[in-house]
């Protein structure tokens, strides 16, 4: 071997292994940090944790097809270029790294390939002229990119990045050395026939490095020039990468992977009892990793953002800076806490506990002010590309604020106040709770529990004026279809939902143990709400109590009914001259996936017509109300106004709810709007009761 040759052997093995070595620590090192932090549910034992299979699902939907990605086609479909372009390349920047380190790469690079040596030369070829094509389409993906970030600027690549300007350089730079190279390498012997056809791509460049003087004799150092280009930039790639928020390649696919099979409705239980549990979070050390993997994971596209009834109504509420700040809190504060345990183990508790790890109030993104302007509607992990849960690292900082500081905002005091006393947010006097069903023979469950379903009637049924009469209509759709159902009346409680969105982890407890108890107590099996909050609650997070019930949501309960006959719905009289519309709740929508029931119902009433709004399905805007936000004020723009404008813009007479909560808050954004006269607000049980046979 020629002493250049030997020299070339040398300096790139040395450079493939500090490369390596570097990427390797530096992956290592952040999940290091990542898994120093709280062990979250379900991960105390995590090889014995039995979801393999949703976690496989998890990877394959989400990385290798890259569902989430497209639910914005056109971002999706180009970075779907660029993605799908890093998987094509994989076997073309292998054999390029098996023959620097063996010494190929200096007379001849394409001495081994991977396709080649398993499929032939002719693949091989073939193989190279796909990554060629496939360069291409990089290169438009990573144009889009560029453009909607410095020519459109769009909403949510609001922070200046010359990250994503090194990023997009350095892939750029990848995908150039590979055409030029391939190009170079066309004008030479190793493109031709019977394999030039193969390539009309780099045989297209390489007329054009003829045009501008390059010939045969010195296309081999153009060739050989474009590939240290292209090698020298996947190293550098490698340096840079995992310490830069484009590290959401090497993490993301982590955070699918170790995503949890739990209910996207249900919060996790904390340990009342256990003392030296972690009562809500704000030292980073406290979090569960999945919240920290979540920073480290995010890419800062601003989807989120973008997404949030909150921050699109001007409030300081960033769910994208609660994200990238707690990225900030893993770098700035668990490098010492890990130090600490590991050099000190028997101290470790103590010595940590020394230290300020707190993140509410220490970064701009992280104020009480933010953390209380959520809904919880969950449009922010809705719109995630990479899995991030913003609303779970909201609630942990929520549930620190009211069970350990015992700060939240003055209006929830009532509200918890009241949930304590008469077990409803309202205050209501208990014992008035069945007055609602009186005239209607309704039977309570103390009168007869032989039913077959159990019709949890919520708060807002039972002691809010405009929801009496839905719950009303309700039973009669119930008894039309001669329905065995009973209600619990004053044994039912508050389900504890806007305790627990709220922070009040301890009243929440309280609440849902004694609903548990009480249903038990009669063997329920099945049970009927018409309250969204009430559904998932009892659904998605009473089986942490032992609550283990069929729930079915009102919209679910009456679609079925009529797909059965036992219904049978008129069109509504007023459905030729009017235009009906609905408004998707968050808590039967993006945490339950129930969108068609609720519009099949409103079809049936309008013949058929439905106009949707701007946001619809799992983009629908909140109406406000979610997250315990119906019990606190709220300041600027409101929400549900500018909901319920998006719900007035489409023409509609008729507006149909299925939320309690919803049709409060439409219906007061339609009379902000002077529109109640003309504009009728309704919940879908209204509408089907109204127009029986």
């Amino acid at each position: 071997m020629a002493i250049s040759q030997i020299a070339f052997h040398v300096i790139f093995t040395a450079l493939f292994i500090v490369a390596n070595v570097v990427f390797v620590r530096a992956v290592l090192y952040r999940l290091n940090l990542v898994f120093n932090a709280r062990k979250a549910n379900g991960t105390e034992n995590f090889l014995e944790h039995k979801n393999w299979g949703f976690r496989i699902k998890s990877f394959v939907l989400n990385v290798i097809l890259q569902k989430k990605n497209f639910k914005e086609p056109l971002r999706g479909i180009m970075h779907a270029f660029v993605f799908y372009g890093f998987v094509t390349y994989l076997l073309h920047t292998t054999s390029q790294f098996i023959s620097g380190v063996f010494g190929y790469a200096m007379d001849d690079p394409y001495k081994f390939t991977l396709v080649g040596s398993l499929f032939g030369e002719l693949a091989s070829h073939y193989y190279e002229a796909t990554v060629q094509a496939v360069s291409i389409l990089v290169l438009i993906g990573l144009g889009f990119f560029a453009w909607r970030r410095w020519i459109q600027k769009a909403k949510g690549l609001d922070v200046h990045s010359p990250a994503s300007a090194i990023v997009i350089g350095m892939i750029s730079l990848l995908m150039i050395s590979t055409l030029l190279g391939e190009g170079a390498r066309a004008v030479g012997a190793d493109y031709a026939n019977p394999f030039h056809d193969a390539a009309p791509i780099a045989a297209g460049i390489g007329a054009f490095w003829e045009a501008i003087g390059v010939e045969y004799s010195s296309a081999d150092l153009v060739f050989q020039i474009m590939w240290w280009t292209h090698i020298l930039s996947v190293f550098a790639f490698m340096l840079y990468v995992p310490t830069s928020k484009h590290a959401h390649l090497i993490f993301a696919p982590f955070n699918y992977f170790l995503q949890s099979d739990t209910p996207k409705g249900a919060l996790s239980k904390l340990n009342l009892e256990d003392e030296t549990a972690v009562w809500g979070v704000t030292r980073t050390e406290d979090f569960p990793w999945p919240n920290l993997l979540d920073g480290l994971s995010c890419i800062e596209c601003g989807r989120c953002q973008v997404q949030c009834p909150a921050n699109r109504t001007g409030k300081v509420l960033n769910p994208k800076a609660i994200i990238v700040e707690l990225k900030h809190a893993l770098m700035d504060k668990m490098p010492e806490v890990v130090k600490i345990r590991e050099t000190n183990p028997e101290g470790a508790a103590d010595a940590v506990a020394a230290l300020d790890t707190s993140v509410i109030g220490k970064y701009e993104g992280l104020s009480e002010e933010a953390l209380w302007g959520c809904t919880t509607c969950y449009a922010c992990v809705e719109a995630c590309p990479v899995g991030n849960n913003q609303v779970n690292a909201i609630m942990e900082m929520r549930r620190h604020l009211v069970l350990v500081d015992s700060n939240f905002p003055a209006e929830l005091q009532g509200a918890f106040v009241n949930m304590e006393n008469n077990s409803n947010p309202w205050g209501v006097a208990a014992h008035s709770r069945a007055d609602w069903a009186e005239g209607l023979g309704v039977k309570t469950m103390a009168e007869d529990s032989n039913v077959d379903v159990l019709y949890w009637v919520g708060c807002a049924g039972a002691f809010d004026d405009r929801n009496k009469r839905i719950a009303q209509s309700f039973v009669k759709i119930m008894q039309k279809a001669d329905v065995k159902f009973g209600i619990l009346g004053t044994e039912e409680g508050c389900s504890g939902d806007s305790a627990r969105r709220g922070g009040n982890e301890y009243l929440y407890q309280t609440l849902a143990q004694s609903n548990v108890d009480t249903m038990n107590g009669y063997n329920v099996k099945k049970v009927v709400t018409a309250c969204p909050h009430c559904y998932n609650t009892i659904k998605n997070e009473y089986p942490q109590f032992g609550g283990n019930f069929e729930v079915i949501h009102h919209s679910e309960f009456i679609n079925e009914l009529s797909k059965e006959g036992k219904i049978d719905v008129a069109v509504a009289e007023d459905a030729n001259a009017g235009k009906y519309t609905y408004h998707d709740s968050c808590y039967i929508g993006r945490y339950n996936d129930n969108y068609e029931n609720p519009r099949d119902l409103v079809k049936k009433v309008s013949g058929g017509k439905l106009a949707e709004a701007s946001d619809h399905h799992s983009k629908g805007l909140c109406c406000g109300a979610g997250g315990a936000q119906m019990w606190m004020e709220e300041h600027g723009e409101r929400v549900n106004v500018k909901r319920s404008n998006q719900l007035l813009d489409t023409g509609a007479t008729t507006i149909a709810t299925a939320c309690p909560f919803c049709i409060t808050m439409i219906t007061d954004g339609v009379k902000q709007e002077g529109k109640i006269e003309e504009v009728k607000v309704k919940d879908i049980a209204e509408l089907v009761a109204e127009n029986l046979k």
